[in-house]
């Protein structure tokens, strides 16, 4: 039988490996919306926010009529880009939400969203989604003397919180846990899941269609205001209009330096054979993470892939969501420097697919969820790169909110948190990618000195 594809060469010409394994029962397309329509909810975006929060819409208030539309194929955005960590790991927006909110809001958002990997497993196992779970944590690895100090930092910061659960290992022992090279440091957590996201976010569209949610594909919406959406293919009117568009709502007149859209790039090489999984000391699925500024990510694939992914204030002018062939030739020959700087056993295995994406960032760097019960308006996002779990939790916050019932998630620290808006042109251009050569050069001159760059923290507080 054809597979279905979820991309075509007039959108996207890029090799994502997650939407490339999707099976057959998963790539089938849902028609667009066909002129009006009307609901009590319509969600813009069928990522992991919009299908979590439809999901989570027909476990509070089943009597709700839900429709959710796309301008694309749901899980095409981040949902299915991502580098396939599920983690609740978020050590420097910990620091962020101490420093606005107070150690102990900090503290419940930290817990709920450590919970949200039960919920998630939960749902998935509910469903019969297979999303290749595999909870095995996560490590963080420290190349320079100033990388160690973070990680001291992150776990004594933790300590202090009463969090804890961050094993801190120095000297030849974290050596060994890693087949990086250079690992002076190590810290694990055990909050991490490796998962195969568009199977997450595929896995759901069916969820939610069964509990009688329809979701309408290729639909752009061109603007959303009090009890309408009004999109390229008709008008949908609902008592409530909810934003789950992340990195792509700059798309949305009215709403183009809300979120700031950031470029991440991935790559997967092609199966490693069982020696030189055990050459490289990697027994299990962990995810490794450097603790660099700009840094970069690891995981092992249920297939033995290597998946590398590399974080930075990539960002283009506008907020743009696509970058040319150049930029993403850039882009991708510095992950492949980075994988023969961190594997060099591995420097030219073959590589078989490469991608990017974009998330979303606020400008206070934290996620919000936001509902006005007086307009029906409401909008959940801005996770920074974590939002495979975040999401989960914005979306139970934000379904609660307009389902009106009182739960643990609706009194979080970041419901209403909202940011001011990012800075016109060209100023917003100027401040991220100056931020990001802060960061680039802070990363060089550790680096190169052994020693903590002078723009380090100033840089670790603007990208993240």
């Amino acid at each position: 039988m054809t597979r279905p594809p979820l991309t075509t060469p007039a959108t996207d010409e890029q090799q994502v490996l997650w939407l490339d394994q999707l099976p057959v029962e998963q790539r089938l397309p849902r028609p667009p919306l066909a002129g009006d329509a009307t609901a009590d909810v319509a969600v813009v975006g069928a990522g992991y926010t919009g299908l979590w929060t439809a999901y989570y819409l027909t476990t509070f208030r089943p009597e709700l009529s839900v429709i959710v539309i796309d301008a694309g194929r749901a899980g095409f955005g981040a949902s299915g880009r991502n580098g396939g960590w599920c983690t609740a790991e978020m050590p420097a927006l910990l620091t962020s939400l101490v420093r606005r909110h107070g150690p102990m809001a900090a503290v419940r958002l930290y817990r709920a969203g450590q919970r949200s990997l039960d919920e998630i497993h939960r749902v998935l196992t509910d469903e019969g989604i297979d999303a290749h779970w595999r909870h095995d944590g996560s490590l963080y690895v420290a190349r320079s003397a100033p990388q160690v100090d973070r990680l001291r930092g992150w776990h004594e910061m933790r300590q202090k919180l009463g969090i804890g659960g961050l094993v801190l290992t120095e000297g030849p022992e974290a050596t060994e846990r890693t087949g990086l090279a250079g690992v002076r440091a190590t810290a694990f957590t055990p909050h991490c899941v490796t998962v195969q996201p568009a199977r997450i976010a595929r896995g759901l569209l069916a969820a939610v269609e069964r509990r009688g949610v329809r979701v309408a594909e290729h639909t752009r919406a061109l603007a959303i205001r009090p009890g309408q959406v009004t999109t390229d293919s008709g008008t949908i009117r609902a008592r409530s209009v909810l934003c789950a568009t992340e990195g792509y709502t700059g798309r949305l007149a009215g709403h183009e330096r809300r979120v700031l859209p950031l470029h991440s790039y991935v790559l997967a090489t092609e199966p490693l054979d069982a020696a030189t999984w055990r050459q490289l000391g990697w027994t299990d699925y962990r995810t490794v993470a450097e603790a660099r500024y700009q840094f970069g990510y690891l995981q092992r694939t249920q297939d033995d892939r290597l998946v590398l992914g590399g974080r930075g204030a990539y960002y283009r002018f506008g907020s743009g969501i696509t970058r040319g062939d150049a930029g993403r030739r850039k882009a991708h020959d510095r992950l492949r420097r980075t994988l023969a700087e961190l594997l060099p056993e591995i420097a030219d295995v073959p590589v078989s697919h490469h991608w990017s994406g974009v998330y979303g960032l606020h400008r206070h760097t934290e996620p919000e969820v936001v509902f006005d019960r007086g307009t029906g308006l409401g909008h959940a996002g801005g996770y920074g790169g974590e939002g495979i779990a975040l999401s989960n939790l914005a979306a139970r916050s934000l379904a609660a909110l307009v389902a009106g019932i009182n739960r643990p998630e609706t009194r979080l620290c970041w419901v209403d948190n909202t940011a001011r808006r990012w800075e016109p042109e060209p100023l917003r251009y100027l401040g991220v990618r100056g931020v990001s050569a802060a960061a680039t050069g802070a990363d060089r001159y550790e680096h190169r000195t052994d020693r903590a760059a002078p723009l380090a923290r100033l840089a670790l507080r603007a990208i993240v």
